[in-house]
Order: structure tokens, then C-alpha cells, then sequence
């Protein structure tokens, strides 16, 4: 941990630098396990965590991505604060808890200022602890001290990349100088899924080898629940910490259109338009981005959609790109999918390796992306990843591999 006067010196702005933005830390609570690592494990591994539903009864059986039956909330956190969230909430706090963590940094008196949360949520409805989303975040007494903006977004299934998006773009507008931006949902509730099922949008069978985007094959979502969080901080912030970087924020933008038939995306050129503004504010080529984390929902148009959006966005560089989705992995988490696909994005950033698409058998000649079967590794440059809700609204993000530059290892002065 970094000292309180140092952390006081390091939070200091630099007036007038055009401030770019790192992630620092990541956590992850999902049927993959408990932390982020459990989430690359099963990724790179191909490994299916999708399992019967047994939340509650449903009127048939179904498949669903379940955070394990042992899990007993946000460690450490005090039970009468457990006892205002909604489960929502305690695996957003879980997942936050476990990116300030790894990214080692400790928040004080001296600058608890300067650090803010933004949280994303597809159904703030759900439950009775949405108002202890922000509160419980900001806690002192979990250990987070977090005394900046603090606030919630709900954009459906965009609304964990959007949070991403949102907190970056303060941290460039000098609001804050790090923030914690997580996506979380707690899907596997009867009301939630009644009105997935009714919509059409599950898939009909209980067949468990998972979700299946962009196959053939697939026919619709199977839900899951969790959270995911990363840790951003101004790169000069981080660099003078000393602390390892997964990855820098490029660019990112959020756009929105017509709901449509709720099929996401509901526009494919709307939708195309944030993955082209987060390349254009990036000043990013089509050509520099190797790998894009898709949003993979599953369902037959919405495919189709997304593939056309990567088209779009990219061009004739959409032929040579690795595709891949954590949503067979998971299931489709909603309001937290987009968070989980920026923490995929961030680790396949560091590792250099791309995931292989779990469940991918049979090509659809609508949605030739390109997926690799096993566990590959390349010299990757840009990852993408994007998100979409049903009422049209959409979220993007370009990140590249960190690299050390000139001046990094001088130290700030302390005040």
C-alpha cells in the first residue's frame, strides 16, 4: 500500500496534460468462481459454468449461470450494511472490493476526494437494496473511502460497459483521478425471467453446453448472474505508483437509438456509431485493433446485427480480427455483461492471448467473425468490446497493451 502523504502528493493533478486513462485492477464474481482469475481460467480453458437453474422453480427446466451456492457476500463487509443491498448490490461490492485490491491502493482522508464509483445495473428495479448501490460502495467502513461521485446508470445491457465509459471519461475531464466502474446484475429472480421467457429471448431447452452465439445453432440467451469491476486511474496516477497496468483506455463513446423489436442491437448503424466514435476519439485505426470481445447474445437477428455492426465499424479489417464472448462461459448477464466483456478485453490485453469461442460448432454464414477453437496467442495490439441494450442504447471500448514510456519512473513531488 502506498503511504497516506504519498498518496496525498500522487493524487495531486498536473494542470494542463491531456490525462489518459489505465486499468489498474480487476475483479469478477460469476458461475466461473469468485475472482477475476477464476473468470480467465474458465475462459481460456473453453469451460462451459452454465448449470441447471435452481434459484427458484421455474415452469421448466433451464440452464443459468449461478455464482456457487457457498458464496456469502462481499468479504468483510459489515452485516448491517449486507442487510440494506440487494444481491445485486453485495456482488457489485464483492467485485469492487476485489479490483481495489489488485490494484493495490489505498484510499485516505487526503484523497478519498479524487477517487469516484460508477455502477451499472440492467434492473435497478429488482429487489430492495438499489439505493444501497451507491452508499455501500462508498462505505468507509468496507474499506473503500470513497468520498468522490458516486453513482448508479441503468442503459440495459449496456450499462456495465457504460459505467466503464462514464468513469473514463471523468477521469479525462479531471472529476476524478481514479474510479472504480462496475457492472452487476442479479438476473435469476422469477419476475426477470418470466418476462426474458415471455419475450422469447431464452433459450427454449435445457441443453447445457451453454450459450451459443453466433452459431448456427443457438437460440437465445441463457441468463446469468454476477459482477465485474475494474480500477482506472490517470496513467501518470498510475505510473508513479509503480503498480502493473493491465491495459489503456484508447477511446470509448456511447450512443443511443430506437428500441426496436428488442432484439440488440436495435440499430445496427447507431450501434456502429459509438464503436466508430471510441476509434475516432482514440485516433485508432480499423487496422490497429486485432481482437474484439462481442457482446454475444445469442439470440438470431440480434447476431446477425452485431456481426453487421463489426462490419461496419471495421471494414474490410473484420476479416483478419479474432472474435470471441465470455457470454458461453457465464451466460448473459445483462446490465454486467459489457463489464465482464472490458475485463476479458483488459486481461487478453496483458496476456496476449485470445479465449476461444466455448461453444462454437456450426458456422453461421450471417456471422462469419473470427473465432479460434483453443486457447491462441498473437501479437495483439487493439481489443475492442462492445454492449447493447434492448432499448437501444449502446457502449464501446478500445484498449491497448500499456507501454512504459520516457519519464514514467520519476517520482512526484509530494505537498
Amino acid at each position: 500500500m502506498v503511504s497516506g502523504a504519498s498518496h496525498r502528493g500522487l493524487f495531486d493533478e498536473a494542470a494542463g496534460e491531456r490525462r489518459r486513462v489505465v486499468i489498474t485492477g480487476v475483479g469478477a464474481i460469476s458461475a466461473a468462481g469468485g475472482g477475476a482469475s477464476d473468470f480467465w481460467s474458465a475462459i481460456s480453458e473453453g469451460r462451459v459454468c452454465t448449470s441447471a437453474l435452481s434459484t427458484f422453480d421455474a415452469p421448466r427446466a433451464a440452464a443459468a449461470g449461478q455464482v456457487d451456492e457457498a458464496w456469502a457476500g462481499p468479504s468483510g463487509a459489515p452485516d448491517w450494511l449486507l442487510a440494506r443491498m440487494n444481491r445485486a448490490s453485495q456482488l457489485a461490492l464483492d467485485a469492487a472490493i476485489q479490483a481495489q485490491t489488485d490494484a493495490r491502493i489505498e484510499f485516505n482522508q487526503q484523497n478519498a476526494f479524487a477517487v469516484g464509483a460508477v455502477t451499472g445495473i440492467g434492473h435497478p428495479a429488482a429487489g430492495d437494496g438499489w439505493a444501497a448501490l451507491g452508499s455501500g460502495l462508498s462505505g468507509a467502513s468496507v474499506g473503500l473511502n470513497i468520498a468522490g461521485p458516486v453513482f448508479t446508470v441503468s442503459m440495459g445491457g449496456a450499462s456495465g460497459l457504460a459505467s466503464i465509459v462514464l468513469a473514463s471519461q471523468l477521469i479525462r475531464s479531471g472529476v476524478m483521478r481514479a474510479a472504480l466502474a462496475i457492472g452487476a446484475e442479479a438476473p435469476l429472480q422469477p419476475e426477470i425471467w418470466h418476462a426474458y421467457e415471455s419475450a422469447g429471448l431464452l433459450d427454449p431447452t435445457d441443453d447445457h453446453r451453454g450459450q451459443r452465439p453466433f452459431d448456427a445453432q443457438r437460440q437465445g440467451m441463457i441468463l446469468g448472474e454476477g459482477a465485474a469491476a475494474l480500477m482506472l486511474e490517470d496513467r501518470q496516477l498510475a505510473t508513479q505508483r509503480g503498480v502493473h497496468i493491465y491495459a489503456e483506455i484508447a477511446g470509448e463513446a456511447l450512443t443511443s437509438g430506437p428500441m426496436g423489436d428488442g432484439q440488440a442491437p436495435t440499430d445496427v448503424e447507431v450501434a456502429r456509431r459509438a464503436t466508430g466514435d471510441a476509434l475516432l476519439g482514440g485516433e485508432i485505426a480499423p487496422a490497429d485493433v486485432d481482437v474484439i470481445v462481442t457482446a454475444g447474445l445469442g439470440s438470431p437477428r440480434g447476431d446477425e446485427r452485431e456481426t453487421d455492426v463489426i462490419e461496419r465499424a471495421f471494414g474490410r479489417r473484420t476479416l483478419d480480427m479474432y472474435a470471441t464472448a465470455v457470454t458461453p462461459n457465464i451466460g448473459y448477464t445483462v446490465g454486467a455483461s459489457g463489464a465482464f466483456g472490458a475485463v476479458a478485453a483488459a486481461q487478453i490485453a496483458d496476456k496476449r492471448q485470445i479465449p476461444p469461442h466455448a461453444t462454437f460448432e456450426q458456422e453461421d454464414i450471417a456471422c462469419r467473425l473470427g473465432f479460434v477453437p483453443k486457447l491462441y496467442e498473437d501479437r495483439i495490439v487493439g481489443t475492442a468490446t462492445a454492449a447493447y441494450g434492448a432499448h437501444g442504447q449502446n457502449a464501446a471500448l478500445i484498449l491497448m497493451p500499456h507501454q512504459a514510456e520516457a519519464g514514467d519512473e520519476l517520482p512526484l513531488l509530494a505537498t
